[in-house]
């Protein structure tokens, strides 16, 4: 393996086997090197290995700039991750994730920190991610001698969620923002509080996190038989109203008409965590 490019002491742009562009990070490892000098291999502690060249050069140009503790900091919280998600993270984790730390550690220094207004929403409906967002918080703040705000383990957790499903970060912010608003509006419809422990929230959570991103997605459930759709107005009236107001809010705030397939669903699952929870009311 040899020296493609020098990036800063620690880090370098090297090829594999496959000829493939990767970048090699050690300690010491760039330094006293120029392009085309044998990469001392028993100095490499992390080798990335990304999509697209695009991906390669992004990398690049946070990994100059970023101190080696932060980077393998935030290496280490990757690995971590992958043992405790189901299925792939994508590589570009590496790049939002490091930048993003990068970013938190600087405002906090200057005493610039905000409040997540998503936070209780994202430790409610991703409680893996929030999980891991959690736990890297404290790796953070303990191996890195900072004191970052609790609030950012709801970013970490809403990158890991980007990472998993392949998402971009304004459609997980939707995706949860219409999750809240939909809780909202039955809340207040019933007047009853939906909380973590209530019988059936979690599947109540989970329905209304993959209906919002049929909406996003302009993928909503297309095919109900009328009779049905008559059936449950007349019989289940106060959820199938409840699910007529979450309809007008969609269309209002998305411009999305919600199909009668999607009101029946909506209505059976605003109908059942409302009679599971009934007694405690």
């Amino acid at each position: 393996m040899r020296v493609v490019k020098i990036i800063n002491n620690n880090i370098v742009n090297s090829v594999d086997e496959n000829k493939c562009e990767i970048i090699v990070m050690g300690r010491g490892l760039g330094f006293g090197q120029k392009p085309g000098d044998h990469i001392e291999e028993d100095k490499i502690e992390k080798i990335f290995r990304m999509d697209t060249k695009s991906e390669v050069q992004q990398l690049e140009d946070i990994l100059a700039d970023v101190p080696l503790n932060v980077i393998q900091v935030v290496n280490d919280i990757i690995e971590n991750a992958k043992g405790q998600m189901d299925g792939q993270l994508q590589k570009s984790i590496y790049i939002t994730l490091i930048d993003h730390i990068k970013f938190a550690i600087e405002r906090k220094s200057q005493n610039m920190v905000f409040e997540s207004m998503l936070f209780y929403d994202v430790k409610r409906l991703y409680k893996k991610e929030y999980q891991i967002g959690k736990e890297a918080l404290q790796q953070i703040n303990e191996q890195l001698g900072v004191d970052l705000p609790k609030e950012e383990a709801t970013a970490i957790a809403l990158h890991f969620l980007n990472a998993r499903f392949d998402k971009e970060m304004p459609e997980t912010i939707h995706i949860t923002k219409i999750v809240q608003n939909i809780i909202r509006i039955v809340q207040s419809f019933f007047n009853m509080e939906i909380v973590d422990d209530m019988i059936g929230a979690d599947y109540f959570f989970a329905y209304l996190k993959f209906f919002a991103e049929r909406v996003i997605n302009d993928e909503m459930l297309q095919f109900a038989e009328e009779k049905v759709s008559e059936i449950i107005k007349k019989e289940i009236v106060k959820s199938s109203e409840c699910a007529r107001r979450v309809a007008i809010y969609i269309l209002k705030e998305y411009k999305r008409e919600v199909t009668p397939a999607e009101i029946i669903d909506l209505t059976l699952s605003i109908e059942r965590i409302v009679v599971q929870n009934e007694t405690k009311r």
